[in-house]
């Protein structure tokens, strides 16, 4: 199960430019894992986007859902082999639930999983 400050997270991503933003360390979170460090952060992201590093999450939710439509109940971020990877969950028809993991810069489709 996804964390459920997941879309808050990246609400932020999107509110980004209209939002302060303080500077903040991993050491400042003592609960925070290694892993968690490899994570893009929300100031990275928008910069990123801004650079055509990666692509809007709008164009990558647009790919995603045409691809498998239906409720976009979730999505993360993650990263795979110095990849940033989006993770979107779709709640299709009958109750079931979709995974699809896009590649962030490419807009690539890496894997559509159904939960």
């Amino acid at each position: 199960m996804y964390p459920t400050c997941t879309l808050a997270f990246v609400c932020l991503v999107l509110l980004w430019p209209s939002l302060p933003v303080a500077n903040a360390h991993a050491d400042d979170f003592p609960g925070r894992s290694r892993e968690a460090d490899d994570l893009p952060s929300h100031e990275d992201l928008p910069k990123q986007v801004h650079e055509g590093k990666i692509l809007p999450l709008t164009v990558l939710k647009a790919k995603v859902l045409a691809k498998s439509p239906g409720e976009l109940i979730d999505i993360s971020v993650d990263r795979h082999d110095d990849r940033i990877i989006y993770e979107f969950r779709i709640l299709r028809g009958g109750g079931q639930v979709t995974e699809v993991e896009v590649d962030a810069a490419s807009g690539r489709i890496v894997e559509i999983e159904n939960e």
